[in-house]
């Protein structure tokens, strides 16, 4: 995996005040954490979305270089980014600081390849598994895990044991863990379509039994029972 470089500051202004003067700045606070005491910084946002345009995205191996740093180079993950949930632009970024020589545990995508011969067959394909968490030193870290799907079957399962792995990348995700399963399309009961009633049968007799018994309320009636009562 190739290591990018990535020019950043140390900040000294803290708070919320201090980081929209910041952006305002054309920067955005970043902090790294890890191996020294934490450190806040401050860097361009559009490079840092330079670096993470790679196929690695948040995987990728970042050098520091801070300016005023007497450690000099500090290699570091992305942690954590937080962005304007409206434009999408980085608010602020978090970075672990890495070493080299040690393992460390990270998620990589899984990318499916292939045909899967169970589609053909009128399955329809169901990934439950975007990333596995592997273990390997950050040189080795694989940008992407290709899943070959060419051997899954009508109502196929294929577990995350039947990945095979590059040398020197070890297994952390459960091994029985299902990535993908192949099955038939469920098909809907069709219901029976109710029949229909003809008008003036059935549905005529409340209309006319309405009709009857409206007529022995009438004004008429009313009229007349009026006048006897007069007399």
């Amino acid at each position: 995996m190739d290591i990018l470089n990535l020019e950043v500051e140390r900040r000294t202004g803290k708070g919320k005040g201090a980081a929209r003067q910041l952006r305002r700045g054309g920067q955005v606070p970043a902090v790294v954490y890890g191996i020294h005491e934490p450190t806040s910084l401050a860097v361009k946002p559009k490079e840092l979305e330079r670096v993470l345009a790679t196929r690695a995205g948040a995987n990728v191996i970042i050098q520091l270089n801070v300016t005023g740093d007497a450690k000099g180079e500090r290699p570091v993950l992305v942690k954590e980014l937080q962005r304007d949930p409206m434009k999408g632009r980085i608010l602020h970024a978090d970075f672990l600081e890495i070493r080299m020589d040690r393992k460390i545990k990270v998620e990589v995508r899984i990318v499916l390849r292939g045909d899967a011969p169970g589609v053909k067959q009128g399955g329809v394909l169901s990934q439950l598994m975007r990333e596995l968490e592997v273990e390997c030193l950050p040189i080795a870290i694989p940008e992407e895990v290709p899943v070959d799907v060419s051997g899954v079957n009508l109502n196929g399962v294929l577990h995350v044991r039947d990945i095979v792995l590059p040398e020197g990348v070890d297994l952390v995700s459960d091994p029985e863990e299902p990535i993908l399963t192949v099955a038939a399309p469920v098909e809907e009961e069709e219901k029976p379509a109710e029949e229909a009633v003809p008008v003036g049968e059935e549905g005529a007799a409340p209309v006319e039994a309405a009709a009857a018994g409206d007529g022995g309320k009438g004004e008429s009636g009313k009229g007349d029972t009026g006048k006897e009562e007069k007399k």
